[in-house]
């Protein structure tokens, strides 16, 4: 896995911020604890990704994947995807 880069700066896919707690979305959408890894952090390319951006219906227990690029888009959004790391040590 990546090191956690300084906070601000690229996202890497360390996964540490998934890793260390859920984030509101995955708790309000389905029903992570407030604890602990997040269900929905998935592990591809030698990164970490964010399973609600990637594949929502799958976790969101919906029953087919139609709305994976809207609700991807829309949960990527809410995350600020691309706006840098924002987790502290």
């Amino acid at each position: 896995m990546p090191v956690k880069p300084a906070k601000g700066a690229a996202c890497n896919g360390c996964g540490y911020c998934c890793a260390e707690e859920p984030c509101h979305l995955a708790v309000e959408y389905i029903g992570a604890g407030t604890e602990g890894p997040c269900p929905a952090l998935e592990f591809d390319e030698g990164r970490a990704w964010c399973g609600l951006v990637r594949h929502a219906s799958r976790y969101m227990d919906l029953p087919n994947d139609w709305a994976d690029r809207i609700l991807g888009e829309m949960f990527a959004t809410a995350l600020g995807a691309g706006r840098g790391c924002d987790a502290d040590l």
